[in-house]
């Protein structure tokens, strides 16, 4: 089976819960919260010859879709990222797609993961060049449901670090 094809099957089962997650629509769990994320905006990236009717980039997310997933200041925080780069044409602080730190993604046999604690997730992915790359993103509960709280990347500082907030 070729790369393509291993790629589709690999989120067709993330689609339907599989690899690793499962994709209940409650999102009191942080997985299911990182599956659904990957799920609505991932698809630019695996597969962009042919993307889904209602796909987009998360640069392209409003502010009330980017509260579904994130903690409030970090959604807000990505969002004024966002504003600045339309508004003055430059590349703004997140100079690269933040759910597979790359400038460039390319990515294949996608997994969603609980991690070591309940409010932690883990993204991974093989990258173009064959290696297997990581993210860990770290949830917190906010009114009983969990939302990403951080994402933090294998080589550079994490989303908040780079967005300058500051953690609790």
């Amino acid at each position: 089976m070729n790369r393509r094809a291993i790629a589709i099957f690999g989120y067709l089962l993330l689609l339907q819960g599989g690899g690793g997650a499962n994709a209940s629509s409650d999102k009191t769990d942080l997985t299911n919260l990182v599956s659904g994320l990957y799920k609505k905006y991932a698809w630019v990236v695996l597969f962009s010859p042919s993307p889904l009717t209602d796909a987009a980039p998360l640069t392209h997310a409003s502010r009330k879709e980017l509260e579904e997933f994130f903690v409030p200041d970090l959604a807000k925080a990505i969002w004024n990222d966002t504003q600045c780069k339309v508004k003055r044409g430059d590349t703004g602080v997140l100079d690269f797609d933040i759910l597979f730190d790359s400038q460039d993604p390319s990515a294949s046999g996608l997994t969603v993961q609980t991690g070591g604690e309940e409010s932690e997730a883990v993204v991974c992915f093989e990258v173009y060049s064959g290696d297997r790359k990581c993210l860990l993103y770290i949830g917190k509960p906010i009114n009983g449901a969990f939302l990403i709280y951080d994402i933090r990347y294998p080589e550079q500082p994490s989303l908040r670090q780079l967005l300058g907030l500051v953690n609790e």
